[in-house]
């Protein structure tokens, strides 16, 4: 059996490792970044099934990360996380092909809910 890859994107180290970790308990194949450079790095050289982006990281937030991933790999699954739902943020979700947004704090059964839930699609 081919484990999904999955990317996890948060400028929260602790979080990218404790995802990482259950995603890994799981069967997943899990890999992590800090920061939307690593993240587009990672994207093109391990090809994941689904990221899990935050959309609030200083630098390269989630919206200009998945703008630049999205140049060259529109294939991807993406559920963002986001602590913030404005309007903007919302329209500039969804001309971006997200697959999901889910709210933070993140619920850890709604997240694995939603993982399996995107990758069945």
């Amino acid at each position: 059996m081919v484990r999904k890859k999955i990317l996890v994107v948060d400028d929260e180290p602790d979080i990218v490792e404790i995802i990482m970790a259950d995603l890994t308990d799981k069967g997943y194949q899990a890999f992590g970044a800090t920061n939307g450079a690593d993240a587009i790095i990672i994207n093109a050289k391990e090809n994941p099934a689904l990221i899990i982006l935050d959309l609030r990281m200083p630098g390269m937030d989630g919206i200009e990360t998945l703008r630049q991933i999205r140049e060259k790999d529109n294939k991807v699954q993406v559920i963002v996380l986001t602590g913030v739902g404005s309007p903007d943020i919302v329209k500039n979700v969804a001309d971006l092909d997200v697959t999901e947004c889910l709210s933070k704090p993140i619920d850890h059964d709604q997240l694995f809910d939603a993982i399996k839930a995107v990758l069945a699609r």
